[in-house]
């Protein structure tokens, strides 16, 4: 599986360097960025992007007026050529000023990931930031660790695995399995380790990233195989949800959600 990146910016801030180095790490070093103008877009953008990155890549400023869902599925279309073999993962910086998950669903980036859960050969990651910095800080991880949320070694849990190990620049990759475990790591081909499981999913998960996070040098992308019912109203699970709202405001956490459309 080729993994081919696109970074979402919808304005370059911390949030945003996070992600152009998340990017060039995964991709190992080349990657597409695209830019849909809105009404609060700084005008400077493009200028202040080039400087930022030294002109690579250049962000691909859509017109006024473009949808930004139909934009990003265009870029997704074209990175993937027709390819079977070739997964794009759209990075989607997000900043915001305080914790609210209401204002994370009321923005534009929440519509964006959710029909991307729905579109073939498309990972979403988010690489959120809490502050009220408006430009980049200069401050970026010097080690990436990923995580597989491993709870069986089933074709959702196979395919995350897989497309964990397609990324670039990952300084350690070990699965993640919470509880009893009555089946062997040979399953997956990846080491994995048991975490005990005394209460919620998502505490029993904050208290395994933040033991990595507490090197400040050091960033952890958690990568969550989702399953993804098309054919019914409720599009994801709740399990996924409450992992997704656990990690969401959670400093040097990447979250990935790896879709199974079943």
């Amino acid at each position: 599986m080729e993994n081919r990146v696109l970074v979402y910016a919808d304005a370059l801030d911390v949030a945003a360097e996070g992600a152009v180095w998340y990017a060039r790490r995964t991709a190992g070093g080349t990657f597409a960025a695209v830019h849909v103008p809105g009404k609060t877009t700084d005008t400077g953008i493009r200028a202040r992007w080039f400087d930022f990155t030294g002109g690579e890549p250049r962000l691909d400023v859509k017109p006024v007026g473009s949808d930004p869902t139909e934009v990003v599925l265009g870029e997704v279309a074209r990175l993937r050529g027709g390819r079977d073999d070739v997964v794009v993962t759209v990075v989607v910086p997000e900043q915001y000023r305080k914790r609210s998950l209401l204002a994370a669903a009321q923005r534009a980036q929440f519509r964006l990931k959710l029909r991307l859960l729905t579109e073939p050969g498309a990972v979403v990651a988010d690489v959120p930031a809490v502050t009220s910095e408006r430009r980049p800080e200069g401050r970026v991880p010097d080690r990436l660790i990923v995580r597989v949320l491993a709870g069986e070694p089933d074709a959702r849990t196979r395919r995350a695995v897989e497309y964990a190990q397609g990324l670039a620049g990952v300084d350690e990759l070990r699965g993640l399995h919470f509880g009893e475990r009555d089946w062997d790591e040979a399953e997956l081909g990846i080491p994995v380790d048991d975490a005990p499981l005394p209460g919620r999913l998502g505490d029993a998960i904050l208290t395994e990233v933040r033991k990595l996070t507490a090197d400040p040098a050091t960033a952890v992308n958690v990568v969550l195989p989702e399953r993804i019912d098309t054919g019914l109203r409720r599009l994801r699970g709740p399990r996924a949800i409450a992992i997704k709202r656990c990690l969401l405001f959670e400093p040097h956490v990447i979250l990935s959600s790896v879709p199974t459309r079943e």
